[in-house]
């Protein structure tokens, strides 16, 4: 097998929004890598719109749907509007965004300093997710830091040190929540 895809008929979701896509798709991918020890071509179509079909390689479609939605600030702020919900939405999306990268490598390193500088720490974002979901908080900041100490994410001193003081920093916050 030299080429994985999965097509989607709706702009519903895409790729880093459900784990259907990663239950999937990376499942084929590594299952490809681990019988022929490369991975395959993979790419994802999107046919919502039969008369325009477009493919990219999930290497592109990753990097669309960052631009697109996932470092959108209409995206991040329409999920305030659902407080818990909405952090722990931005929560998942990051679980899938280090599983897509842990299994087909789709991640590049601009992404994740992008997201990492967008949620977690920028000021009012991590302000508002320490208020109404620590624990989502949390979560990001424990997956950027393994993306880093995987070799997925070469992230730079700077940016580490202020990860790992925000991790202490919602830690206190979880305990915190829980003491009361």
């Amino acid at each position: 097998m030299s080429v994985t895809v999965k097509n989607e008929d709706t702009r519903e979701k895409d790729m880093m929004a459900c784990t259907d896509f990663y239950n999937y798709h990376c499942g084929l991918i590594t299952a490809v890598h681990a019988v022929q020890g490369r991975r395959p071509f993979s790419l994802a179509g999107d046919s919502a719109d039969p008369d325009q079909v477009v493919v990219r390689t999930t290497t592109e479609e990753a990097r669309h749907i960052f631009r697109a939605r996932l470092l959108n600030p209409k995206w991040l702020e329409g999920l305030k509007r659902h407080g818990y919900k909405g952090a722990g939405d931005i929560s998942k999306a990051m679980d899938i965004i280090i599983g897509w990268d842990a299994t087909a490598d789709v991640v590049d390193d601009h992404m994740y300093r992008r997201f990492a500088k967008k949620v977690p720490l920028d000021p009012e974002m991590a302000s508002w997710m320490k208020r109404v979901n620590p624990y989502a908080l949390h979560n990001i900041i424990d997956k950027l830091l393994e993306a880093a100490s995987r070799g997925m994410w070469q992230a730079d001193e700077e940016t580490l040190d202020a990860l790992r003081e925000a991790f202490l920093d919602a830690e206190g916050k979880i305990e915190e929540v829980t003491d009361r």
